[in-house]
């Protein structure tokens, strides 16, 4: 690819032109989309010159193009390619096949303090060779490792992938590390919900790294009208408008030089009166009296994007309305978003149709006011018309409160006979507790408002997702799937343990016809590989929550503190303890706060019995005084607050924040025990339906590297 080539490919995208004096105006990131079920894609992560007004960053992005169009691991040279740090979009349908190959071609990490990964040299080492690798966040999908019989990985966090030639002469034993590209074979199943997902690096000890510098991308299953409408049967006018928003920041040095590990305090949380922040904030050097010398700012910026572009303008439909599909993409900073009229600064209405992909769907006549969304938003009633025959009742906001890598959908109509002129998306200031960070506010897009809006428009109708996925015949309930040798598409795994028995005649869960006509033109060769596999999948470890991978007993739960290690007060870490039906710590299963260690399994379970779909109560207690963000991979989960009204729509989602502890509170168990530190535990209800090796973590970048993270196998029932 050659630098003229490349100098008109990037100032395609919005970001890139910005230092030129252009106007910005908004564009959803470049897109690819599956065809007969595959979507076959090269990734090449590498680093590329952005700019930024007077800055030009190294940043990295995404190179990505059709593996059909690629030669020898590369890209072509023409439109056929996206390579932007605006992003980009993986448009799949239910039933689909996600192939990608990655190839590692970033420079080594940055030799700072910063990315030191603790006295470990080993890890260390293995850090400054930058390897990279890719998760499917939300998806519920099968982490499956490779094996003899399929050389291909699933959403496996435990694969590290070196730039060619750079794999250390020492790893991690628990890790499978390479230097050649991670070719990655992720199905989606069937019956997946429609929604917006994520896709980004999970390098323990790099996140933020690679996402600050860009590395990440939006991925749709799906369209938005498998979940919302604006009339009954589920049709959309055809010139409705979808928008892709990926929200994200960097923070450039007065040197040009971007800085990874995002300081909250880069500039003042609130803009003088006479600063504007359109998209930006200047940075700031210490106040004359603080305690002691801090980092130098004064000179760089502070940059908020979306899809790569400094406050763009975006012309809004005010007749028809328009859905706007929100991502937050930053590795560490939460958003406040809002949107407010300029005339009157009054907040302008919105309606909430899914968090984290899956829709947002409360039975008809709930008092959404009384809903729990996990301190998300603030439900309000949607003002205007409602349809008749609605399927559910649907839910407005005037802010979203997004942790990072917090997805979701939002309609923005008029639901009162007005008309709008113009209005600003952005985002308050926002304080995560007495120990954690205060998040500027900033303008991030100016909207203008075309159409005269003379009829009120009604909130769109809104399928109820939950209810299906969870259901018997949904992605988080019923028998559990994985794939097998010579199959295109999972097996329930107590068909694969007849068919590996040789009596594929009888199998206990019915087959669609496809499937059924794969299984009997297996070979016995393929058919005589289902053994091994069967057996990884039922390999009971001991963790540290159970010494041989037992169900909990009934009425009992799981509760994880979310605090800091004893051993290291400027890290983060998780720890564990059962608790029986009377709420009682059960003896001997408690484990104090720990980081991050690849080698110990700390939760271990089976599915239910006849490999059904495992469902677990935990209890989340932040013993620390700033808020955290817990997110489970391979699932989704339900938050149960008190109180909870009847019908409230099962409010499902794959992050929630954990509200920070009382000033008292230090990050110790011990704390919390005495009374000392004062918490609101958020319980939730997870349903385990896929079988393997991932992990469960606070999703802020900074405390996920910094230990805030632990190992979690599910295993196929005996």
């Amino acid at each position: 690819m050659g630098p003229k080539y490349l100098t008109a490919l990037l100032c395609a995208a919005p970001l890139i032109c910005l230092g030129q004096g252009t106007s910005t105006s908004f564009n959803n990131p470049a897109s690819f989309s599956s065809n007969n079920h595959l979507l076959d894609l090269l990734l090449i992560a590498r680093p590329e010159t952005v700019h930024l007004g007077p800055f030009s960053p190294t940043a990295w992005i995404y190179e990505a193009c059709q593996t059909s169009v690629a030669v020898e691991d590369q890209c072509p040279a023409d439109s056929r390619t996206a390579a932007s740090y605006a992003g980009v979009v993986l448009h799949l349908q239910p039933g689909d096949h996600l192939r990608i190959k990655l190839v590692n071609h970033l420079p080594p990490a940055p030799s700072d303090d910063e990315n030191a990964h603790g006295p470990d040299p080993m890890m260390n080492e293995m850090l400054m060779a930058n390897p990279t690798n890719i998760h499917t966040h939300g998806l519920i999908v099968e982490p499956r490792k490779a094996d003899a019989s399929d050389p291909t990985y699933g959403d496996y966090v435990y694969v590290v992938g070196y730039p060619a030639g750079k794999l250390p002469p020492m790893v991690d034993p628990d890790l499978s590390a390479t230097d050649q590209p991670i070719q990655y074979d992720i199905y989606i199943p069937t019956n997946h919900p429609s929604g917006l997902y994520y896709f980004h690096p999970h390098i323990h000890g790099l996140g933020v790294n690679q996402i600050s510098e860009g590395l990440e991308g939006m991925l749709t299953v799906g369209s938005i009208q498998d979940e919302a409408s604006a009339t009954n049967n589920f049709t959309l006018p055809p010139n409705f408008s979808v928008r892709y928003m990926d929200i994200r920041d960097m923070q450039v040095l007065p040197n040009g030089e971007i800085q990874d590990q995002e300081d909250s305090m880069y500039c003042a949380a609130l803009p003088d009166p006479d600063d504007s922040r359109e998209g930006s904030c200047a940075g700031a050097n210490p106040p004359p009296d603080a305690p002691g010398p801090g980092p130098m700012y004064q000179g760089g910026k502070w940059f908020f994007t979306i899809n790569g572009a400094v406050y763009p303008t975006i012309n809004v439909d005010q007749q028809n309305g328009e859905v706007w599909r929100l991502l937050n993409g930053a590795a560490s900073r939460t958003y406040d978003l809002a949107i407010k009229n300029d005339q009157n600064h009054a907040p302008v209405v919105f309606q909430v149709l899914s968090l984290d992909g899956v829709a947002l769907a409360p039975t008809a006549g709930t008092d959404v006011s009384k809903m729990t969304v996990g301190g998300r938003f603030k439900p309000v009633q949607c003002p205007g018309p409602k349809q008749p025959h609605r399927l559910s009742e649907p839910v407005c906001a005037t802010h979203m409160v997004m942790f990072p890598s917090s997805r979701a959908d939002i309609f923005l109509g008029s639901f009162e006979p007005r008309h709008l002129t113009s209005a600003t998306f952005l985002t308050t200031d926002i304080n995560t507790g007495s120990a954690g960070d205060d998040w500027p506010a900033a303008n991030l897009a100016h909207l203008v408002f075309s159409g005269k809006n003379t009829k009120a428009i009604g909130a769109l109708n809104v399928k109820p997702v939950a209810a299906a996925a969870l259901s018997a015949k949904g992605a988080l309930g019923g028998p559990v799937k994985a794939m097998y040798p010579g199959m295109t598409q999972p097996l329930p795994i107590a068909d694969a343990k007849q068919i590996a028995a040789g009596k594929s005649s009888a199998l206990p869960v019915a087959l669609d016809a496809a499937t059924s006509q794969q299984v009997q033109s297996l070979s016995a060769a393929q058919v005589q590989k289902f053994g091994p596999r069967l057996a990884a999948q039922s390999k009971s470890v001991a963790s540290i929550a159970s010494p041989n991978c037992a169900a909990l007993p009934a009425g009992h739960h799981r509760r994880v503190f979310f605090g800091v290690p004893s051993t290291n007060p400027d890290g983060f870490g998780l720890g564990y303890e059962e608790v029986d039906a009377q709420g009682n710590s059960v003896p001997g299963t408690f484990e104090d706060v720990s980081a991050f260690n690849p080698a110990f399994i700390n939760v271990c379970l089976p599915l239910a019995p006849g490999n059904q779909t495992a469902t677990e109560l935990w209890e989340l207690v932040n013993v620390a005084a700033e808020a955290h963000n817990f997110h489970m991979h391979q699932t989704k989960f339900t938050v149960l607050p008190k109180g909870a009204p009847v019908g409230d729509g099962g409010a499902m989602m794959d992050n929630v924040p954990l509200p920070s502890g009382s000033a008292m509170c230090d990050g110790s168990v011990l704390k919390w025990r005495d009374g000392t530190c004062k918490v609101t535990p958020v319980q939730v209800s997870i349903p385990f339906s896929e079988i393997g090796d991932f992990v469960y973590h606070c999703h802020i970048g900074e405390h996920q590297d910094g230990g805030m993270m632990a190992h979690i196998r599910v295993i196929a029932n005996p």
